[in-house]
């Protein structure tokens, strides 16, 4: 193991379809998802607006936000574990262990073709490709789709929890 302020162990492992159930179980929380990569760049770069996004969100709109590695085994776990750790990136973290993309990149979504940086929003079905260049472009993507779900208009992100 690593030693970087605590010990590293690889991220826990997941499949996607187990954990989407385990997701539907809260049904009145926004469940923001971004797949990445240590090896994509514009992935690492937004980790911390990703970050602070969450914290701006956090007491006013229910949202739990998950960084879901798809690096390739058997090392892709622990190498983005201290990443994340380097980085100082709080947010749950979990190892997509999925064998075949033709197969699960479809579960995420019918729209995205796998190819990555990409950002999820579950229960809405909501997703956005490509990066974010500021936690205020992350905030007012979520806002806008929790607002566009309910039928109201997009609205600025301090609106979104005036239910």
């Amino acid at each position: 193991m690593l030693w970087i302020g605590v010990w590293l162990q690889a991220l826990p492992a997941v499949r996607w379809e187990g954990w989407q159930q385990q997701l539907s179980q809260s049904p009145d929380t926004y469940h923001v998802i971004n797949f990445w990569a240590t090896w994509c760049r514009p992935c690492v770069k937004e980790l911390p607006f990703l970050e602070q996004a969450y914290q701006q969100l956090r007491e006013k709109v229910p949202v739990r936000f998950w960084l879901i590695s798809v690096d390739s085994p058997p090392q892709g776990s622990r190498q983005a574990a201290r990443l994340l750790a380097q980085r100082g990136i709080t947010l749950p973290a979990l190892w997509l262990a999925e064998h075949d993309p033709i197969v699960w990149i479809p579960l995420v979504s019918s729209t995205w073709v796998g190819a990555l940086h990409y950002t999820h929003i579950y229960p809405l079905g909501v997703g956005h490709m490509g990066g974010f260049e500021s936690a205020q472009e992350v905030v007012a993507f979520i806002v806008n789709a929790i607002h566009e779900a309910k039928g109201r208009p997009s609205a600025a992100p301090d609106s979104v929890w005036r239910r």
